[in-house]
């Protein structure tokens, strides 16, 4: 198969049209004369092509999304944006003979080709806890082509650097015209932040969820007080619902008592974020926290150090019973789903491996290192004397809050993925990849993690149009040279290395292409222009030269 790359238009020739000669002006004409859609967000981009009037995978062991097991080889035809039909490779042969025994024509080229002989085909990752923390020194590109170079096709943001809720919106837009290159997003922007005193008392909240649902966001973001105070999350919650919109909830420590994982989610909320307010919905000796006399909430350093001691406080008979239980009674009434975000609490119990992690050298921009590091300025930033008893601590939280997520789980509970990236050591798309390696070591199988990722992602952000490979669904796919099934890690962007009897190492970029919307994402060339990106803000500045 021959593929001719030009401004962004990609042409597969099949071996029917070798025969073909085409100039390169003729080509040039040819793509400057398509519509829009065809040509890409940029023209110039070599990384991106379509959507196309027919595209086609042939070839391909399909995971489907919906927790059944793979299977193939198929083909795949896209129209648009839109799944058309997922069909046996072996029902095509047996047709194309009939059809050629009675005297048929041939049946019509696709306008793209793609042959996946030996690859594997899912849904795109939904990955329903994102910050787009973009800046003058932090692109949105960056982060928007490390998430799509990880095979994360959809994303809930909670914000777009500091943008309000209606700029929120026209990020969104853009990207649903082809006019970013980025995931398709979802905005819940961060309830109470501003000046305005609505945030705070029942009625004005009530107008604040009707006027963000007028401009078109998609749900709210609580995290703690003002939203945390019982009757504004009920106001909040309840307008929420009356819209269609949906409401994540961090429960802040400062409201935990009486508004805990238990309250929370029976008034309401979609989903509960992280692991707050779990243990403390568990506890028989207490109804409050033990913490100690010099504690104060204000210190991060404190704060996230006795959140994790919370859970060597719960009462795990009654958090594998009684709150699991209510919890469901919460998901088959108002529809909850747990978001756990394991990965972003890692450095907590190993530092030294979240600071150094294999890819941080090659796809951290410096100032993403730097706001990691200890400082008072950036949130998170709390490893100033981070001791072996704390990491220790933190490592006891893990196994409890593991062990009760997979639990959840296998009573019926509905499980998403969220990283939360951007803070403590993890970047974006890594730390995607990094929860789906967590869920595994939860005690999820490999097709409850992927199914987590993507059936369960599209109930979050409730389109049920998404998340499964399906007649009429929307085009949103991952190709990938090796089986997520076999490892997960095949996703990461870094690669992984085989080492053979013979010593030898073989290394494999696996993540081919991402299809978002019917429009194809060359993965690698994505991360190749993070890496650039990455060693340009790494070369000295010239004296006299602006920052």
């Amino acid at each position: 198969m021959l593929e001719l790359n030009h401004r962004g238009a990609t042409l597969e020739m099949t071996t029917a049209f070798k025969k073909w000669t085409i100039c390169a002006g003729l080509l040039c004409a040819a793509v400057l004369n398509l519509p829009p859609q065809m040509r890409g967000q940029n023209a110039s981009a070599p990384e991106q092509s379509g959507p196309y009037p027919s595209l086609e995978i042939r070839n391909v062991t399909v995971i489907d999304g919906s927790g059944g097991p793979a299977f193939g080889p198929v083909n795949i035809y896209i129209k648009g944006n839109r799944i058309e039909r997922v069909v046996s490779t072996d029902a095509i042969s047996r047709k194309e003979k009939d059809d050629e025994a009675a005297g048929g024509k041939p049946p019509k080229q696709a306008d793209r080709v793609i042959d996946g002989k030996g690859m594997y085909v899912m849904p795109g990752l939904i990955d329903v806890h994102i910050h787009i923390n973009s800046s003058k020194d932090v692109p949105a590109e960056y982060i928007y082509k490390l998430l799509l170079g990880h095979g994360v096709t959809t994303i809930r943001t909670f914000n777009v650097g500091n943008d309000d809720p209606r700029a929120m919106v026209e990020e969104k837009k853009k990207i649903a015209a082809n006019q970013i290159i980025a995931p398709r997003m979802y905005v819940y922007p961060f309830w109470g932040r501003g000046d305005d005193p609505r945030y705070s008392n029942p009625d004005g909240a009530r107008q604040i969820v009707d006027e963000w649902h007028a401009l078109g966001v998609d749900g709210i973001k609580v995290i703690g007080k003002p939203g945390q105070w019982p009757d504004v999350f009920h106001a909040i919650a309840d307008q929420a619902r009356k819209n269609g919109m949906g409401v994540a909830v961090h429960i802040g420590q400062d409201g935990v008592y009486p508004m805990n994982a238990v309250q929370i989610a029976s008034e309401g909320a979609s989903t509960i974020e992280h692991h707050y307010g779990y243990p403390e919905s568990s506890y028989t000796t207490r109804t409050i926290q033990d913490l100690p006399p010099g504690y104060n909430y204000s210190n991060e350093a404190d704060r996230f150090l006795e959140t994790g001691r919370s859970w060597l406080q719960a009462d795990l008979p009654k958090l594998h019973g009684e709150v699991i239980h209510s919890l469901l009674d919460s998901m088959h009434k108002n529809g909850f789903i747990m978001v756990p975000t394991f990965s972003i609490y890692e450095a907590n119990r190993d530092v030294t491996r979240a600071a150094n992690l294999p890819w941080h050298s090659t796809y951290t921009l410096p100032v993403v290192m730097d706001s990691f590091l200890p400082n008072p300025a950036h949130h998170a930033s709390y490893f100033y004397e981070w001791t072996s008893n704390k990491e220790s601590d933190w490592a006891r939280a893990y196994r409890r809050w593991l062990d009760f997520v997979n639990d959840y789980k296998n009573q019926g509970g509905v499980v998403a993925v969220g990283s939360d990236t951007g803070f403590l050591f993890e970047l974006w798309g890594f730390g995607t990849i990094r929860e789906l390696e967590m869920l595994e070591e939860a005690g999820f199988s490999p097709l409850e993690t992927l199914h987590a990722a993507t059936e369960n992602g599209a109930k979050v952000v409730k389109n049920p149009e998404l998340g499964l490979i399906r007649q009429g669904y929307l085009a949103d796919l991952v190709v990938l040279t090796e089986n997520p099934l076999a490892d997960v890690k095949v996703f990461y962007g870094n690669g992984v290395t085989r080492v053979g009897e013979d010593r030898k190492e073989v290394h494999e970029q696996c993540v081919k292409y991402t299809i978002r919307d019917g429009v194809i994402f060359d993965s690698q060339a994505l991360l190749k222009d993070v890496r650039d990106m990455v060693a340009k803000a790494k070369l000295p500045k010239r004296e006299g030269t602006k920052p």
